[in-house]
Order: C-alpha cells, then sequence, then structure tokens
C-alpha cells in the first residue's frame, strides 16, 4: 500500500460528516411523519395495490427527499421509518381510515422487519373493524411478489446498469416491473428506480434517461446481478445528493431486493455473496496489460509504482466487470479521488502523468 493511497481505497465510503448527526432524535422526524400521516388522505384515491404503493412510496420519498436536502443532519430514515408505522397505527385506532389504508401501504414498502410490525398494527385493527368498508385487494398489498423473471441492460461505457425484475400480487394480479438504475463509475450506487408496467416500458425509461441504446437480457447467471447486490441501500450510505426517484424508492427498493433474492432462491439461482470491492483485489493482470501497452506505444515502460497505485485505485470499491471499462463518469470519479492524495508525492504526479494514457489504452480496449 502506497502512502498516497487515500484511506477510501481500502475501506467502503463513509457518510459524510453531519448526515447522520449527533444520536440525538433529530428534529424533522415528527414534522415529517405529521405530514405523512396528514397527507395519507390522497390514498383514498388509489383503485388497487399498485396504486396504494406507488402514493405510500411518494408520501414517504417527499420526506426522506426534504431530510438530506434541507435538514442534511440525522439522516436515520429507518428509526423514522419505525416511529411512522408507531404513529400511523395510534391514528388508525382513533378512526382515521386513512391511517389504516397507510398500514397497508407500508406493508408493502418496507424491508420485512418493519413490513412484520406494520403488518401486525393492521391485523388487530382489522380484528376490531370486521373489515368493514374496506376493499378486498388492499389485503394483497404486502403479498407483493417477485416472480423470478429478471432481466439486465448495461450502456455502452459498461458502468451503468438496469435491473428490471417482474412482480405480481396474488393471482397474478396487477402486474408490474421494478426497474433498478445502478451506476457503477465508481462506487455502487442506485441512481434511480420505479414501478412501470412492463418491461418494454421500463427498458424504454432507462434508455431516455441514461442516452443508451441497449436492449434487455434475460439473467439466466446470477453473477450478472452482482451490480443489484452491491447497490443495496440498505448498506449503501446517504451522500447527501440523492434523487427524488432514488428516495421514493429508498425502502421499497431494498425491500424488492429482498423479494427478488427469494424468488431466485426458490428457482435455485441464489444472489450472489457481497463480498467486499475493496480487499484482496488482484492488480497484476491490469498492471501488465497496461504496462504491456504502454511499453509498445512508447517504447519503454511506465513507471511500476506509479501503475501498481493507478489501478489499486481504479479497482478498488468498483464492480469486477467494470476494471476494463471507462466513461467520462468514471473519469471524474478517479480524479476526485486521487484529489485526496499527498498534491506533490511523486507517485501522485506520476499517476496524474499517467491517467490520460491510462484512458486512451481502456478506450482502445
Amino acid at each position: 500500500m502506497h502512502d498516497v493511497v487515500p484511506v477510501r481505497s481500502s475501506s467502503p465510503p463513509a457518510v459524510p460528516e453531519g448526515l447522520l448527526g449527533s444520536p440525538r432524535r433529530p428534529v424533522w422526524f415528527d414534522p415529517a411523519v405529521k405530514t405523512v400521516l396528514d397527507g395519507a388522505e390522497v390514498l383514498a384515491s388509489a383503485r388497487g395495490p399498485r396504486e396504494l404503493e406507488q402514493l405510500t412510496a411518494e408520501l414517504l420519498g417527499a420526506e426522506l427527499y426534504r431530510a438530506v436536502h434541507e435538514e442534511r443532519q440525522g439522516l436515520r430514515f429507518d428509526l423514522w421509518l419505525g416511529e411512522l408505522i408507531t404513529a400511523t397505527a395510534a391514528r388508525a385506532r382513533e378512526g382515521a381510515g386513512s391511517a389504516y389504508l397507510l398500514l397497508h401501504g407500508l406493508a408493502s414498502v418496507a424491508t420485512p422487519g418493519f413490513a412484520s410490525v406494520a403488518l401486525a398494527e393492521r391485523d388487530q385493527l382489522r380484528r376490531s373493524m370486521g373489515g368493514r368498508g374496506v376493499p378486498a385487494w388492499l389485503y394483497d398489498l404486502p403479498k407483493i411478489a417477485a416472480t423470478g423473471e429478471v432481466h439486465r441492460m448495461r450502456d455502452t461505457y459498461g458502468t451503468r446498469f438496469a435491473v428490471i425484475a417482474g412482480f405480481a400480487y396474488p393471482g397474478g394480479t396487477d402486474r408490474s416491473v421494478f426497474l433498478f438504475d445502478i451506476d457503477a463509475s465508481g462506487f455502487v450506487r442506485l441512481a434511480g428506480a420505479g414501478v412501470h408496467d412492463d418491461l418494454d416500458q421500463a427498458a424504454g425509461a432507462w434508455c431516455a434517461r441514461t442516452g443508451s441504446q441497449a436492449s434487455p437480457h434475460l439473467v439466466t447467471d446470477p453473477q450478472q446481478l452482482l451490480c443489484l447486490v452491491h447497490c443495496d441501500v440498505d448498506d449503501e450510505p446517504i451522500m447527501g445528493d440523492e434523487s427524488r426517484p432514488v428516495l421514493d424508492n429508498w425502502f421499497r427498493a431494498q425491500r424488492r431486493i429482498h423479494d427478488l433474492a427469494e424468488a431466485l432462491r426458490q428457482k435455485g439461482m441464489p444472489l450472489p455473496a457481497n463480498e467486499s470491492l475493496y480487499h484482496d483485489l488482484d492488480t497484476a493482470p491490469m498492471v501488465e496489460q497496461f504496462g504491456d501497452w504502454y511499453a509498445a506505444s512508447h517504447g519503454t515502460r511506465p513507471d511500476l509504482e506509479a501503475v501498481e497505485a493507478l489501478a489499486e485505485e481504479w479497482m478498488s470499491g468498483t464492480l469486477p466487470e467494470t476494471w476494463f471499462s471507462v466513461s467520462p463518469r468514471r473519469i471524474e470519479f478517479l480524479l476526485e479521488l486521487i484529489g485526496d492524495w499527498i498534491p506533490d508525492d511523486p507517485v501522485t504526479l506520476e499517476v496524474k502523468s499517467l491517467l490520460p494514457e491510462w484512458v486512451r489504452w481502456l478506450s482502445e480496449r
């Protein structure tokens, strides 16, 4: 390990200072809970489980977005969700029909642990209500399941992925697909997400967003879903620049990854293990291949120490299948990392000098 290699090269990215705040209960919790509960009246307009789920996701996402972009501290989303479920149940017991609808929506988008709490509260209320005036489809919301059919797309640069998975409610009703838009230009992050009517609609939306002309391919090897495993927002730090689609689906994306993993496990296609992208990296192949290319182009071999440092930074925290991919965002990301190195160190200076050749080499591949 070279002295110039930043801490982020050997460990996952840290949450930006101040976003989590002190251990004290964040001040944004109460107004955010109240806003969601007051806004739950809109759920009465839902004509089916998919509509109610979407409205629920948007109610939650609006408050998470405000917290990220206005509060910028105390972003303890899981703690807030637990309090929201408790407050929703309390208001439902007071007779608020909108809160009862919200409990079903929360049970549909929350991760399994929180969903089970929402379901327990719902069942207690259901027994006291006797199911009067409640549409039968309401009870289908928490039972949404992955069909096990999943497609993947990859952009021309090779650093942006779409994973499109099929979902349906009991009896195959209200079928849809869930789109995971994954940016693997650097640290693997969820760049967008959402529910679409079918595969073609989701693929078209992703291509329009990314400028890609890729076509979806059916996933037959679960290793192709490593990008999905590493973008699970449950393990992803809050960086402070999350978009509204990401925050609308902050909880739902975690839940859908869990649902998809269960469906694939039952098909005998378990998701790959979530192994570290920072440890036990073998930089030798990249170092050797770049050195050979450089020697053929310039008649001399590059500085070995600098190439090893560059390869280690390029590979750390990124998906193995993107190691030989290059994109404008990937270059920007690397420059940000090198910006943390010791500015006047000889290795830093040599790496900066070699970077244009590194990009040319990868582009020619």
